[in-house]
């Protein structure tokens, strides 16, 4: 063990899938390669109602999988079996660490849809930079998410067509990304208290009432 403070995530490029169904499907797919290839997996939603969805697509693929409450993070680091957890975001909160497993586990950690709020996206960043283990951080989004809808898909949409994109691939683009960014901070610089909701949905209905979806 090698004595080391706040180590850097590797965040990787958002996935972005046409639609939710393609993005549920891939996201576990995702998981399971994974685990079979020796690594431990933190699924995480901001939203108890993907985490409904992403644990029956689980299910219905036969992958197995616990769920994750508060527990201690050293059990995400420390189990030498790969496993695939499923839980909160909000219950994904590390303290800062003082010792790295440098020949560890890598954890990767794969977040269903990005929180309206950019801060809260940055929650969990802040968090896997505190594990004690080797850790990569990727978000899973699709054109049809309510964030998406709020602000208007249909350019990204338009991008897909134009680069003659399989509908059944993901896009990794920086545009996309700096849309989904720059919606998230028009909509924080709108939201008092963030009012926590079963679904993203019933988020906007409540943190942006009068607003509209596209």
């Amino acid at each position: 063990m090698s004595v080391l403070l706040n180590m850097p995530v590797i965040l990787s490029a958002d996935k972005v899938w046409f639609d939710e169904s393609r993005k549920l499907e891939n996201l576990c797919a995702d998981a399971s390669a994974a685990q079979a290839n020796g690594q431990s997996v933190l699924l995480l939603s901001h939203f108890e109602s993907s985490i409904m969805l992403v644990a029956a697509a689980l299910r219905a693929r036969g992958v197995a999988y616990e769920r994750f409450s508060s527990l201690n993070p050293s059990e995400l680091c420390g189990d030498r079996l790969a496993k695939i957890w499923l839980g909160a975001a909000r219950a994904f909160q590390v303290p800062n660490q003082t010792t790295f497993a440098v020949d560890g586990p890598v954890l990767e950690i794969m977040v269903a849809e990005h929180h309206p709020m950019q801060s809260r996206d940055q929650e969990i960043v802040n968090a896997a930079a505190n594990m004690a283990c080797r850790t990569t951080l990727r978000f899973y989004f699709s054109l049809d998410d309510p964030l998406m809808k709020h602000f208007g898909a249909e350019p990204i949409k338009a991008l897909f067509e134009r680069l003659g994109i399989d509908k059944s691939e993901s896009i990794e683009h920086h545009l996309i990304n700096t849309a989904i960014r720059t919606a998230q901070e028009k909509i924080e610089s709108k939201v008092g208290k963030d009012v926590p909701t079963h679904s993203a949905e019933d988020w906007f209905k409540y943190n942006l009432p009068g607003k509209k979806q596209h």
